[in-house]
């Protein structure tokens, strides 16, 4: 990709919104209160947004979102349950709902009535889209980076040996070194200062958080359910994304979509928040502008 533009990279250089914790009664904690950390930053009265981030990442990852939003919206990204200090949902067995009840829980408790907008970046666009579907009212528009299918179309021996294979990681993922997971994430010639902070991302993964997220990606597939989504949608894909081929996610969803707008990231890779933020950015505010 080419090198940063002056202005993606003052996004880049500023300071993350402190953590915080908040309790949340949900269906989810068995009828008690677990506890879900975020970052938030801007007015709460201006116009809310909520960003959910990928697998091996967490809240961290929006620090160009918080530098580039906040001014005109009240921004909040979580760590989803069983990353950093959020509460893992009890058991094994997580659903990709739970997850959304989840985020209605963190609304509620936070005092938010409807999002301008929703973000979901990678395993995030999965929950995004879920919730986005369960509770309509709530979402004005709904925007997916390096989208996701899941895998809950797969059945018998094909869906057990790998879902075996992903659970397998939640052992082997973690102690590889940073700068290996940068590079599957990134393109070869991505800019230092976007690899740097890639590289930092998986500091709030935990064993327990990867695998039941991990299973939760078997019990949807989300071309079934995006097109009972009813606000606008937009989808984002890197044009040299690995982990998430364009034609294998992004151009599915659209299929399943149509009425779904596509923003190809030219030369981008996985992290499109941090590889191109500006217009990561002003993709927000589009579809917060159109929040129905």
């Amino acid at each position: 990709m080419a090198d940063l533009s002056p202005a993606d990279a003052e996004l880049l250089r500023q300071e993350l919104p402190a953590l915080a914790r908040v309790d949340v009664a949900s269906s989810i904690y068995s009828g008690q209160q677990g506890q879900i950390e975020y970052r938030a930053a801007g007015d709460p009265n201006n116009p809310a947004v909520l960003m959910l981030h990928g697998l091996g990442s967490s809240s961290a990852g929006y620090r160009a979102q918080f530098a580039g939003l906040s001014r005109d919206f009240h921004v909040i990204a979580w760590n989803a349950p069983g990353f950093g200090g959020s509460s893992p949902i009890p058991g094994q067995d997580a659903k990709i709902d739970d997850y959304a009840s989840a985020v209605e829980g963190l609304l509620r408790a936070l005092g938010v009535r409807r999002l301008a907008a929703l973000v979901g970046s990678s395993w995030g666009s999965i929950v995004a889209t879920a919730f986005a579907r369960r509770y309509p009212a709530l979402v004005g528009s709904l925007v997916l980076s390096a989208p996701n299918t899941a895998r809950g179309h797969l059945v018998g021996d094909t869906r057990t040996a790998e879902l075996n294979a992903w659970l397998r990681t939640a052992d082997v993922n973690i102690p590889v070194p940073r700068a290996t997971i940068a590079d599957r994430l990134l393109t070869p010639d991505t800019p230092a200062l976007v690899r740097q902070h890639v590289e930092r991302l998986r500091d709030a993964m935990t064993t327990e958080g990867w695998r039941q997220a991990i299973r939760s990606t078997f019990t949807v597939y989300t071309p079934d359910i995006i097109s009972e989504v009813r606000c606008p949608i937009a989808i984002l894909s890197g044009t040299r994304d690995q982990v998430a081929p364009q034609q294998d996610h992004a151009e599915r969803l659209l299929a399943a979509a149509p009425r779904a707008t596509s923003y190809p990231f030219e030369d981008c890779g996985h992290i499109l928040k941090l590889e191109a933020p500006s217009k990561f950015n002003a993709v927000v505010r589009e579809m917060a502008a159109q929040a129905k």
